[in-house]
Protein backbone atom coordinates (compact mmCIF):
# COMPACT_ATOMS: atom_id res chain seq x y z
CA UNK A 1 0.00 0.00 0.00
CA UNK A 2 1.06 3.56 -0.85
CA UNK A 3 0.58 6.36 1.74
CA UNK A 4 0.74 9.66 1.89
CA UNK A 5 3.93 11.00 2.44
CA UNK A 6 2.31 13.87 5.16
CA UNK A 7 2.78 10.89 7.93
CA UNK A 8 5.76 8.74 6.13
CA UNK A 9 8.46 10.21 8.47
CA UNK A 10 10.53 6.91 9.09
CA UNK A 11 13.38 7.89 6.16
CA UNK A 12 13.44 11.39 7.48
CA UNK A 13 15.79 12.97 10.54
CA UNK A 14 13.19 13.56 13.14
CA UNK A 15 14.08 17.72 13.42
CA UNK A 16 12.48 19.15 16.21
CA UNK A 17 12.40 22.80 14.46
CA UNK A 18 9.23 23.03 13.62
CA UNK A 19 8.17 21.87 16.82
CA UNK A 20 9.98 24.73 17.85
CA UNK A 21 8.50 27.00 15.86
CA UNK A 22 4.96 26.28 16.73
CA UNK A 23 6.17 26.58 20.70
CA UNK A 24 7.62 29.98 19.81
CA UNK A 25 5.15 31.51 17.57
CA UNK A 26 2.62 30.25 20.60
CA UNK A 27 4.76 32.10 22.99
CA UNK A 28 4.51 35.16 21.20
CA UNK A 29 0.68 34.83 20.58
CA UNK A 30 0.16 34.79 24.19
CA UNK A 31 2.55 37.52 25.32
CA UNK A 32 1.39 40.09 22.85
CA UNK A 33 -2.29 39.96 24.57
CA UNK A 34 -1.72 40.10 28.19
CA UNK A 35 -2.46 43.33 29.34
CA UNK A 36 -5.73 43.41 31.69
CA UNK A 37 -6.15 47.37 32.24
CA UNK A 38 -3.61 49.91 30.74
CA UNK A 39 -0.22 48.75 32.00
CA UNK A 40 0.62 48.23 28.25
CA UNK A 41 -1.72 50.25 26.57
CA UNK A 42 -0.25 49.96 22.83
CA UNK A 43 -0.61 46.09 23.26
CA UNK A 44 -3.48 44.19 22.24
CA UNK A 45 -5.97 43.50 25.33
CA UNK A 46 -5.43 40.56 27.45
CA UNK A 47 -8.09 38.60 29.80
CA UNK A 48 -9.18 40.82 32.64
CA UNK A 49 -7.92 40.80 35.74
CA UNK A 50 -8.91 37.38 37.65
CA UNK A 51 -9.35 36.48 41.38
CA UNK A 52 -6.53 35.21 42.44
CA UNK A 53 -3.53 36.65 40.02
CA UNK A 54 -2.50 39.05 42.39
CA UNK A 55 -1.35 36.92 45.48
CA UNK A 56 0.63 34.93 43.12
CA UNK A 57 2.47 38.02 42.02
CA UNK A 58 2.95 39.83 45.11
CA UNK A 59 4.11 36.31 46.22
CA UNK A 60 6.74 35.78 43.40
CA UNK A 61 7.74 39.16 43.52
CA UNK A 62 8.53 38.33 47.53
CA UNK A 63 10.83 34.91 46.70
CA UNK A 64 12.76 36.94 44.18
CA UNK A 65 13.45 39.99 46.49
CA UNK A 66 14.18 38.04 49.20
CA UNK A 67 16.12 35.68 47.15
CA UNK A 68 18.28 38.71 45.95
CA UNK A 69 18.84 40.17 49.25
CA UNK A 70 19.82 36.75 50.94
CA UNK A 71 22.73 36.46 47.92
CA UNK A 72 20.80 33.46 46.61
CA UNK A 73 20.07 34.89 43.47
CA UNK A 74 21.78 36.98 41.52
CA UNK A 75 20.92 36.66 38.06
CA UNK A 76 18.22 39.22 37.48
CA UNK A 77 19.39 42.36 36.27
CA UNK A 78 18.32 45.59 38.28
CA UNK A 79 14.40 46.13 38.42
CA UNK A 80 12.51 49.44 38.74
CA UNK A 81 10.75 47.99 41.98
CA UNK A 82 11.17 48.44 45.09
CA UNK A 83 11.45 45.64 47.66
CA UNK A 84 8.81 43.54 48.74
CA UNK A 85 7.21 45.10 52.02
CA UNK A 86 7.93 42.99 54.37
CA UNK A 87 4.54 43.42 56.52
CA UNK A 88 2.78 41.32 53.85
CA UNK A 89 5.18 38.51 54.95
CA UNK A 90 5.62 35.10 52.84
CA UNK A 91 2.28 33.27 52.54
CA UNK A 92 3.16 29.21 52.56
CA UNK A 93 -0.24 27.89 51.48
CA UNK A 94 1.25 26.74 48.02
CA UNK A 95 5.12 25.47 47.29
CA UNK A 96 7.28 27.96 46.05
CA UNK A 97 8.73 27.06 42.77
CA UNK A 98 5.70 28.18 40.88
CA UNK A 99 5.64 31.40 41.98
CA UNK A 100 9.46 32.33 41.48
CA UNK A 101 9.11 31.31 38.39
CA UNK A 102 6.08 34.08 38.36
CA UNK A 103 8.78 36.64 40.20
CA UNK A 104 11.32 36.15 37.96
CA UNK A 105 9.45 36.59 34.57
CA UNK A 106 7.71 39.82 36.54
CA UNK A 107 10.99 41.43 36.99
CA UNK A 108 12.70 40.23 33.62
CA UNK A 109 9.37 41.38 32.11
CA UNK A 110 9.67 45.10 34.06
CA UNK A 111 13.35 45.16 33.37
CA UNK A 112 13.15 44.53 29.44
CA UNK A 113 10.04 46.27 29.17
CA UNK A 114 8.40 48.77 32.11
CA UNK A 115 4.62 49.27 32.50
CA UNK A 116 3.00 52.33 31.85
CA UNK A 117 2.20 54.03 35.37
CA UNK A 118 3.11 51.19 37.75
CA UNK A 119 1.12 51.59 41.22
CA UNK A 120 3.96 49.99 43.51
CA UNK A 121 5.86 47.06 43.58
CA UNK A 122 4.23 44.72 41.36
CA UNK A 123 2.06 44.73 37.85
CA UNK A 124 0.34 41.77 37.14
CA UNK A 125 0.83 42.13 33.30
CA UNK A 126 4.50 41.56 33.56
CA UNK A 127 3.98 38.16 35.43
CA UNK A 128 1.57 36.64 33.48
CA UNK A 129 4.64 35.95 30.83
CA UNK A 130 5.93 33.64 33.03
CA UNK A 131 2.83 31.46 32.31
CA UNK A 132 3.37 32.32 28.22
CA UNK A 133 6.52 30.93 28.87
CA UNK A 134 5.67 27.75 30.86
CA UNK A 135 2.82 26.92 28.30
CA UNK A 136 5.37 27.24 25.34
CA UNK A 137 8.15 24.77 26.88
CA UNK A 138 4.80 22.76 27.45
CA UNK A 139 3.99 22.57 23.49
CA UNK A 140 8.31 22.18 22.58
CA UNK A 141 7.99 18.97 25.79
CA UNK A 142 5.52 17.18 24.28
CA UNK A 143 6.29 17.68 20.16
CA UNK A 144 9.66 16.83 21.30
CA UNK A 145 8.12 13.49 22.68
CA UNK A 146 5.78 12.49 19.98
CA UNK A 147 8.66 13.43 17.36
CA UNK A 148 10.73 10.76 19.35
CA UNK A 149 7.86 8.35 19.57
CA UNK A 150 5.94 8.79 16.19
CA UNK A 151 7.81 10.58 14.00
CA UNK A 152 7.95 14.53 12.74
CA UNK A 153 4.42 15.13 11.51
CA UNK A 154 2.84 13.69 14.83
CA UNK A 155 5.17 15.55 16.54
CA UNK A 156 4.42 18.49 15.00
CA UNK A 157 0.63 17.97 15.31
CA UNK A 158 0.41 17.31 18.86
CA UNK A 159 2.08 20.35 19.82
CA UNK A 160 -0.13 22.23 17.62
CA UNK A 161 -3.42 20.05 19.24
CA UNK A 162 -2.31 21.61 22.57
CA UNK A 163 -2.34 25.08 21.22
CA UNK A 164 -5.83 24.81 19.66
CA UNK A 165 -7.67 23.77 23.61
CA UNK A 166 -9.16 26.99 24.31
CA UNK A 167 -8.53 26.54 27.82
CA UNK A 168 -5.20 25.55 28.09
CA UNK A 169 -4.45 28.44 26.25
CA UNK A 170 -6.53 30.39 28.22
CA UNK A 171 -4.80 29.75 31.33
CA UNK A 172 -1.30 30.34 29.90
CA UNK A 173 -2.32 34.28 29.80
CA UNK A 174 -2.82 34.42 33.59
CA UNK A 175 -0.43 34.74 36.50
CA UNK A 176 -1.51 31.84 38.04
CA UNK A 177 0.18 28.31 38.69
CA UNK A 178 -1.66 26.30 36.37
CA UNK A 179 0.28 26.61 32.96
CA UNK A 180 3.73 26.22 35.24
CA UNK A 181 1.84 23.37 37.23
CA UNK A 182 1.09 21.86 34.18
CA UNK A 183 4.98 21.83 32.54
CA UNK A 184 6.25 20.28 35.77
CA UNK A 185 3.69 17.37 36.07
CA UNK A 186 3.82 16.39 32.18
CA UNK A 187 7.47 16.44 32.63
CA UNK A 188 7.03 14.26 35.38
CA UNK A 189 4.71 11.70 33.61
CA UNK A 190 6.47 12.02 30.04
CA UNK A 191 10.07 11.26 32.10
CA UNK A 192 8.75 7.52 33.61
CA UNK A 193 6.79 7.17 30.34
CA UNK A 194 10.30 7.61 27.95
CA UNK A 195 13.04 6.03 30.29
CA UNK A 196 10.94 3.36 32.47
CA UNK A 197 9.30 1.69 29.44
CA UNK A 198 12.29 -1.13 28.56
CA UNK A 199 11.93 -4.92 28.94
CA UNK A 200 13.51 -4.43 32.13
CA UNK A 201 12.83 -2.41 35.08
CA UNK A 202 14.63 1.32 35.15
CA UNK A 203 18.02 1.51 36.45
CA UNK A 204 18.86 3.55 39.63
CA UNK A 205 20.18 6.40 37.23
CA UNK A 206 17.60 6.13 35.99
CA UNK A 207 14.83 6.21 38.92
CA UNK A 208 16.86 9.11 40.30
CA UNK A 209 16.60 11.48 37.28
CA UNK A 210 12.94 10.96 37.21
CA UNK A 211 12.15 11.15 40.49
CA UNK A 212 14.21 14.85 40.56
CA UNK A 213 11.47 15.71 37.94
CA UNK A 214 8.66 14.37 39.73
CA UNK A 215 9.90 16.58 42.93
CA UNK A 216 9.89 20.12 40.74
CA UNK A 217 6.34 18.75 40.00
CA UNK A 218 5.47 18.55 43.85
CA UNK A 219 7.58 21.84 44.42
CA UNK A 220 5.02 23.53 41.88
CA UNK A 221 1.35 22.80 43.47
CA UNK A 222 -0.10 19.52 45.27
CA UNK A 223 -1.47 18.43 42.02
CA UNK A 224 1.18 16.61 41.61
CA UNK A 225 0.50 14.02 44.59
CA UNK A 226 -2.24 12.28 41.78
CA UNK A 227 0.90 11.23 39.43
CA UNK A 228 2.20 8.26 41.83
CA UNK A 229 -0.37 6.23 42.10
CA UNK A 230 -0.81 5.34 38.72
CA UNK A 231 2.86 5.10 37.96
CA UNK A 232 3.28 2.58 40.93
CA UNK A 233 0.16 0.84 39.63
CA UNK A 234 1.84 0.32 36.23
CA UNK A 235 5.20 -0.44 37.23
CA UNK A 236 4.23 -3.35 39.61
CA UNK A 237 1.82 -4.69 37.30
CA UNK A 238 4.65 -4.51 34.31
CA UNK A 239 7.60 -5.75 36.54
CA UNK A 240 6.20 -7.24 39.98
CA UNK A 241 8.35 -7.06 42.88
CA UNK A 242 11.61 -5.88 40.59
CA UNK A 243 9.63 -2.45 40.40
CA UNK A 244 10.02 -1.99 43.96
CA UNK A 245 13.59 -0.74 44.27
CA UNK A 246 13.32 1.48 41.68
CA UNK A 247 9.88 3.02 42.72
CA UNK A 248 11.29 3.49 46.38
CA UNK A 249 14.34 5.42 44.75
CA UNK A 250 12.16 7.28 42.63
CA UNK A 251 9.77 8.18 45.31
CA UNK A 252 12.64 9.26 47.69
CA UNK A 253 14.50 11.08 45.23
CA UNK A 254 11.36 13.03 44.42
CA UNK A 255 10.32 14.11 48.40
CA UNK A 256 14.77 15.17 48.68
CA UNK A 257 14.00 17.81 45.98
CA UNK A 258 10.54 19.01 47.32
CA UNK A 259 11.95 19.00 50.96
CA UNK A 260 15.02 20.52 50.38
CA UNK A 261 14.23 23.02 47.88
CA UNK A 262 11.27 24.60 50.09
CA UNK A 263 13.02 25.76 53.16
CA UNK A 264 9.71 26.66 55.02
CA UNK A 265 9.26 22.77 55.90
CA UNK A 266 12.94 22.47 57.24
CA UNK A 267 11.60 23.84 61.00
CA UNK A 268 9.27 21.49 62.70
CA UNK A 269 8.81 19.37 59.07
CA UNK A 270 6.26 16.99 60.23
CA UNK A 271 4.03 19.99 61.71
CA UNK A 272 4.23 22.39 58.84
CA UNK A 273 4.12 19.13 56.12
CA UNK A 274 0.50 18.36 57.70
CA UNK A 275 -0.31 21.63 57.66
CA UNK A 276 0.38 22.31 53.84
CA UNK A 277 -1.62 19.29 53.43
CA UNK A 278 -3.98 20.25 55.46
CA UNK A 279 -5.17 23.60 53.95
CA UNK A 280 -6.57 21.20 50.66
CA UNK A 281 -9.14 19.90 52.78
CA UNK A 282 -9.74 22.78 55.24
CA UNK A 283 -10.28 25.70 53.25
CA UNK A 284 -13.36 27.72 52.45
CA UNK A 285 -16.23 26.39 50.96
CA UNK A 286 -15.83 27.30 47.29
CA UNK A 287 -19.80 27.63 45.41
CA UNK A 288 -19.96 25.91 41.99
CA UNK A 289 -22.57 26.42 39.06
CA UNK A 290 -23.56 23.41 37.14
CA UNK A 291 -26.19 22.40 35.37
CA UNK A 292 -28.14 25.46 36.26
CA UNK A 293 -27.61 25.29 39.81
CA UNK A 294 -25.36 25.76 42.73
CA UNK A 295 -23.56 23.48 44.44
CA UNK A 296 -20.59 23.68 47.23
CA UNK A 297 -17.80 22.34 46.25
CA UNK A 298 -17.99 18.82 47.79
CA UNK A 299 -21.54 18.61 46.80
CA UNK A 300 -21.07 18.59 43.27
CA UNK A 301 -21.99 15.67 41.18
CA UNK A 302 -19.81 13.07 40.40
CA UNK A 303 -19.96 13.40 36.76
CA UNK A 304 -18.52 17.40 37.11
CA UNK A 305 -14.69 16.47 35.82
CA UNK A 306 -16.27 14.54 33.20
CA UNK A 307 -18.46 16.82 31.77
CA UNK A 308 -15.98 19.21 32.22
CA UNK A 309 -13.34 17.78 30.17
CA UNK A 310 -15.59 16.62 27.60
CA UNK A 311 -17.46 20.24 26.90
CA UNK A 312 -13.83 21.88 27.29
CA UNK A 313 -12.48 20.47 24.37
CA UNK A 314 -13.26 21.15 20.81
CA UNK A 315 -15.28 18.10 20.24
CA UNK A 316 -12.98 17.62 16.82
CA UNK A 317 -10.16 17.28 19.29
CA UNK A 318 -11.83 14.76 21.01
CA UNK A 319 -12.66 12.73 17.94
CA UNK A 320 -9.24 12.78 17.21
CA UNK A 321 -7.85 11.47 19.99
CA UNK A 322 -9.84 8.94 20.78
CA UNK A 323 -8.80 7.82 16.75
CA UNK A 324 -5.61 8.27 17.77
CA UNK A 325 -5.83 5.78 21.05
CA UNK A 326 -7.24 3.30 19.38
CA UNK A 327 -5.30 3.72 15.61
CA UNK A 328 -1.63 4.39 15.05
CA UNK A 329 0.10 5.65 12.25
CA UNK A 330 1.08 3.24 9.22
CA UNK A 331 4.82 3.57 8.25
CA UNK A 332 5.81 5.53 10.86
CA UNK A 333 9.13 5.06 13.11
CA UNK A 334 9.28 2.22 15.74
CA UNK A 335 7.59 3.28 18.45
CA UNK A 336 9.78 0.70 20.41
CA UNK A 337 12.69 2.07 22.88
CA UNK A 338 14.22 -1.37 23.39
CA UNK A 339 16.36 -2.30 20.26
CA UNK A 340 16.67 -1.03 16.52
CA UNK A 341 15.25 -4.99 15.68
CA UNK A 342 12.00 -3.69 16.70
CA UNK A 343 9.92 -2.53 13.94
CA UNK A 344 6.86 -1.59 12.32
CA UNK A 345 5.81 -3.72 9.46
CA UNK A 346 4.73 -2.37 6.51
CA UNK A 347 1.93 -4.37 6.40
CA UNK A 348 1.63 -5.19 10.19
CA UNK A 349 1.40 -2.52 12.97
CA UNK A 350 2.37 -5.28 15.63
CA UNK A 351 5.41 -4.47 17.62
CA UNK A 352 7.72 -7.59 17.49
CA UNK A 353 9.39 -7.07 21.13
CA UNK A 354 9.65 -10.50 21.51
CA UNK A 355 11.54 -11.48 18.89
CA UNK A 356 14.61 -9.53 20.49
CA UNK A 357 13.62 -9.71 24.22
CA UNK A 358 12.23 -11.65 26.79
CA UNK A 359 8.79 -11.30 27.98
CA UNK A 360 8.76 -9.91 31.20
CA UNK A 361 7.14 -11.88 34.32
CA UNK A 362 3.59 -11.76 34.18
CA UNK A 363 3.35 -9.29 30.82
CA UNK A 364 0.96 -10.29 28.18
CA UNK A 365 2.49 -12.03 24.99
CA UNK A 366 2.87 -9.42 22.36
CA UNK A 367 2.40 -6.60 24.73
CA UNK A 368 5.32 -3.96 23.43
CA UNK A 369 6.68 -1.02 24.88
CA UNK A 370 4.51 1.36 22.47
CA UNK A 371 0.96 0.00 24.13
CA UNK A 372 2.77 -0.04 27.53
CA UNK A 373 3.47 3.46 27.79
CA UNK A 374 -0.24 4.69 25.87
CA UNK A 375 -1.24 2.55 29.12
CA UNK A 376 1.06 4.83 31.62
CA UNK A 377 -0.38 8.15 29.97
CA UNK A 378 -4.14 7.18 29.97
CA UNK A 379 -3.78 5.94 33.71
CA UNK A 380 -2.46 9.44 34.44
CA UNK A 381 -4.66 10.93 31.99
CA UNK A 382 -7.86 9.68 33.86
CA UNK A 383 -6.87 9.06 37.65
CA UNK A 384 -7.34 12.62 37.89
CA UNK A 385 -10.97 12.44 36.92
CA UNK A 386 -11.81 9.60 39.07
CA UNK A 387 -10.51 10.76 41.88
CA UNK A 388 -12.38 14.49 41.63
CA UNK A 389 -15.27 12.42 41.29
CA UNK A 390 -15.39 10.67 44.34
CA UNK A 391 -18.19 11.59 46.94
CA UNK A 392 -16.42 13.82 49.43
CA UNK A 393 -13.86 15.75 47.44
CA UNK A 394 -14.02 19.21 46.27
CA UNK A 395 -13.93 20.23 42.85
CA UNK A 396 -14.00 23.52 41.90
CA UNK A 397 -12.87 25.94 39.28
CA UNK A 398 -14.02 24.50 36.38
CA UNK A 399 -11.25 22.46 34.65
CA UNK A 400 -7.97 24.14 36.33
CA UNK A 401 -7.78 21.18 39.20
CA UNK A 402 -7.38 18.54 36.34
CA UNK A 403 -5.67 20.49 33.75
CA UNK A 404 -2.48 18.45 32.87
CA UNK A 405 -4.98 15.98 31.81
CA UNK A 406 -4.95 18.20 28.61
CA UNK A 407 -1.27 17.98 27.95
CA UNK A 408 -1.73 14.20 27.85
CA UNK A 409 -4.40 14.18 25.53
CA UNK A 410 -2.92 16.16 23.03
CA UNK A 411 -0.09 13.28 22.44
CA UNK A 412 -3.04 11.02 21.18
CA UNK A 413 -4.89 13.69 19.52
CA UNK A 414 -1.66 14.49 17.26
CA UNK A 415 -1.48 11.02 16.38
CA UNK A 416 -4.97 11.23 15.85
CA UNK A 417 -4.44 14.05 12.75
CA UNK A 418 -2.11 11.71 11.15
CA UNK A 419 -4.67 8.80 10.94
CA UNK A 420 -7.20 10.61 10.03
CA UNK A 421 -5.09 12.15 7.05
CA UNK A 422 -4.32 8.22 5.97
CA UNK A 423 -7.65 7.38 6.36
CA UNK A 424 -9.05 9.86 4.44
CA UNK A 425 -6.02 9.64 1.45
CA UNK A 426 -6.90 5.71 1.00
CA UNK A 427 -10.67 6.41 0.69
CA UNK A 428 -10.79 9.77 -0.95
CA UNK A 429 -9.39 10.99 -4.31
CA UNK A 430 -7.66 13.42 -5.77
CA UNK A 431 -5.31 14.52 -3.26
CA UNK A 432 -6.34 18.18 -3.06
CA UNK A 433 -9.93 16.81 -1.65
CA UNK A 434 -8.15 15.50 1.10
CA UNK A 435 -6.35 18.02 1.95
CA UNK A 436 -9.16 20.47 1.43
CA UNK A 437 -10.96 17.98 4.57
CA UNK A 438 -7.97 17.91 7.01
CA UNK A 439 -7.46 21.42 6.29
CA UNK A 440 -11.12 22.59 7.03
CA UNK A 441 -11.22 20.28 10.49
CA UNK A 442 -8.00 22.20 11.66
CA UNK A 443 -9.63 25.55 10.72
CA UNK A 444 -12.18 24.22 13.00
CA UNK A 445 -11.01 23.26 15.74
CA UNK A 446 -8.61 26.49 15.77
CA UNK A 447 -11.85 29.04 15.25
CA UNK A 448 -12.16 29.22 19.15
CA UNK A 449 -8.47 30.97 19.44
CA UNK A 450 -10.05 34.05 17.21
CA UNK A 451 -13.28 34.06 17.85
CA UNK A 452 -13.31 33.50 22.19
CA UNK A 453 -9.81 36.05 22.42
CA UNK A 454 -9.43 37.14 24.58
CA UNK A 455 -11.81 35.15 26.82
CA UNK A 456 -10.96 31.96 26.03
CA UNK A 457 -11.59 30.52 29.55
CA UNK A 458 -15.09 31.26 28.61
CA UNK A 459 -15.01 28.41 26.15
CA UNK A 460 -17.29 25.74 25.79
CA UNK A 461 -17.73 23.59 22.70
CA UNK A 462 -20.39 22.60 20.18
CA UNK A 463 -22.19 20.15 22.58
CA UNK A 464 -22.42 22.20 25.51
CA UNK A 465 -23.75 25.14 22.74
CA UNK A 466 -26.24 22.32 21.96
CA UNK A 467 -27.62 21.57 25.34
CA UNK A 468 -28.09 25.11 26.22
CA UNK A 469 -30.13 25.70 23.20
CA UNK A 470 -31.91 22.88 23.55
CA UNK A 471 -33.22 24.26 26.77
CA UNK A 472 -33.32 27.46 25.43
CA UNK A 473 -30.81 28.69 28.44
CA UNK A 474 -27.01 29.68 28.35
CA UNK A 475 -26.91 29.75 32.32
CA UNK A 476 -26.64 25.39 31.84
CA UNK A 477 -22.68 25.82 32.90
CA UNK A 478 -20.70 28.94 34.65
CA UNK A 479 -20.19 31.78 32.23
CA UNK A 480 -17.34 33.97 33.28
CA UNK A 481 -16.08 32.05 36.91
CA UNK A 482 -12.65 34.01 36.28
CA UNK A 483 -13.70 38.14 35.68
CA UNK A 484 -11.64 37.30 32.38
CA UNK A 485 -14.61 39.31 31.17
CA UNK A 486 -13.64 42.53 33.15
CA UNK A 487 -11.49 43.68 29.88
CA UNK A 488 -9.30 46.81 29.09
CA UNK A 489 -12.02 47.89 26.34
CA UNK A 490 -14.71 47.40 28.60
CA UNK A 491 -13.10 49.74 31.31
CA UNK A 492 -12.18 52.30 28.33
CA UNK A 493 -15.77 52.37 27.93
CA UNK A 494 -16.41 53.01 31.74
CA UNK A 495 -14.32 55.70 32.04
CA UNK A 496 -15.45 57.47 29.23
CA UNK A 497 -18.73 57.38 30.85
CA UNK A 498 -18.79 57.96 34.58
CA UNK A 499 -17.23 61.28 36.04
CA UNK A 500 -14.19 61.72 37.32
CA UNK A 501 -13.83 60.36 41.02
CA UNK A 502 -16.57 58.42 40.82
CA UNK A 503 -17.57 55.18 42.88
CA UNK A 504 -17.29 51.98 41.04
CA UNK A 505 -18.89 49.01 42.60
CA UNK A 506 -17.78 45.28 41.71
CA UNK A 507 -19.63 42.07 42.28
CA UNK A 508 -19.23 39.64 42.74
CA UNK A 509 -16.22 39.63 45.04
CA UNK A 510 -14.90 37.05 46.84
CA UNK A 511 -12.34 38.40 48.91
CA UNK A 512 -11.14 41.96 50.64
CA UNK A 513 -8.76 43.12 48.55
CA UNK A 514 -10.58 42.19 45.53
CA UNK A 515 -12.76 45.21 44.50
CA UNK A 516 -9.56 47.87 45.22
CA UNK A 517 -6.89 45.44 43.33
CA UNK A 518 -9.05 46.72 40.05
CA UNK A 519 -7.63 50.24 40.74
CA UNK A 520 -4.45 49.26 41.55
CA UNK A 521 -3.75 47.36 38.87
CA UNK A 522 -4.98 49.50 36.08
CA UNK A 523 -3.83 53.10 35.19
CA UNK A 524 -7.11 53.51 33.19
CA UNK A 525 -8.96 53.94 36.59
CA UNK A 526 -6.43 55.92 38.72
CA UNK A 527 -5.48 58.56 35.77
CA UNK A 528 -9.36 58.96 35.77
CA UNK A 529 -9.36 59.11 39.99
CA UNK A 530 -12.13 56.06 39.90
CA UNK A 531 -12.45 54.56 43.18
CA UNK A 532 -13.66 50.49 43.12
CA UNK A 533 -15.41 49.31 46.23
CA UNK A 534 -17.28 45.98 46.68
CA UNK A 535 -20.97 46.47 45.98
CA UNK A 536 -23.00 45.70 49.07
CA UNK A 537 -26.81 46.20 48.34
CA UNK A 538 -28.38 48.77 49.72
CA UNK A 539 -25.57 49.81 51.77
CA UNK A 540 -23.58 52.03 48.91
CA UNK A 541 -24.84 54.02 46.13
CA UNK A 542 -22.03 54.07 43.48
CA UNK A 543 -21.64 55.70 40.23
CA UNK A 544 -21.80 52.58 38.65
CA UNK A 545 -22.48 48.56 38.95
CA UNK A 546 -19.55 46.64 37.20
CA UNK A 547 -20.17 43.34 36.87
CA UNK A 548 -18.85 40.06 35.90
CA UNK A 549 -21.09 36.77 35.15
CA UNK A 550 -19.97 34.50 37.88
CA UNK A 551 -23.31 32.51 38.23
CA UNK A 552 -22.29 30.74 41.67
CA UNK A 553 -21.86 34.13 43.29
CA UNK A 554 -23.17 36.28 41.87
CA UNK A 555 -26.21 38.35 43.75
CA UNK A 556 -29.75 38.20 42.73
CA UNK A 557 -30.78 40.13 40.36
CA UNK A 558 -27.59 39.82 37.98
CA UNK A 559 -27.58 35.72 38.36
CA UNK A 560 -30.72 35.68 36.58
CA UNK A 561 -29.99 38.26 33.73
CA UNK A 562 -30.47 37.18 30.17
CA UNK A 563 -30.11 40.21 28.51
CA UNK A 564 -29.55 43.76 29.56
CA UNK A 565 -30.00 47.28 29.05
CA UNK A 566 -26.06 48.43 29.79
CA UNK A 567 -23.62 51.18 28.31
CA UNK A 568 -21.13 48.70 27.72
CA UNK A 569 -20.55 44.44 27.75
CA UNK A 570 -17.82 42.32 27.40
CA UNK A 571 -19.06 39.04 24.64
CA UNK A 572 -18.55 36.00 23.03
CA UNK A 573 -20.14 33.61 20.64
CA UNK A 574 -23.32 35.45 21.90
CA UNK A 575 -22.57 35.12 25.80
CA UNK A 576 -22.33 38.38 28.40
CA UNK A 577 -19.49 37.89 30.18
CA UNK A 578 -19.10 40.93 31.75
CA UNK A 579 -21.52 44.58 31.75
CA UNK A 580 -21.38 47.90 33.61
CA UNK A 581 -24.30 50.02 34.87
CA UNK A 582 -25.08 53.17 35.59
CA UNK A 583 -26.02 53.93 39.19
CA UNK A 584 -29.04 55.93 40.83
CA UNK A 585 -26.70 59.26 41.24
Amino acid sequence: MNYSTAADDSSRPKSIWPVAVIALLSWFSIVCCLDPAGSYPSMPEGPGLTVDEIFNVEQGVYLVEQAKALGWLNLIPGSSQEAYRKKNGYNPDHPPLGRWWLGVHHHLTWWLAPPYDPDGYCVTTCARTGSATAFALTVFLIGCVANAWSGRTTGLLTAISLVLMPRVYGHAHLASLETITNLTCTTAVLSVAAWWNGPAPPTRRTAIFTGVLMGLALLTKIQAVLIPIPVIAWALWRWREKSILPLMIWGITAYFVFFSSWPYLWFDPLEKTAEYLGRTTNRSTIQVWYLGQKYADKNVPWHYPFVMFALTVPVVLHGLGLLGLFCRPKRTASDSDDSRADQISNNDSTIAIAQTHPKPPGQSAGFGTAKSRDLLLLACMLFPLVIFSLPGVAVYDGERLFLNCFSLLAIFVGRGWVVCWQWLSLRIQPQPTVLAIWTGLLLLAASPLVTMAPCHLCYYNGLARLIMIADGNDKRFEVDYWGVGMTRSLLQQMVKTVPKGASVAVTPTLHQFQADDYRRQSPLLRAHGINTVEFIAGHNEPDAILIYRRLADLSEPWNRVNRVETVRTTSCEGRILAFFLLGKK
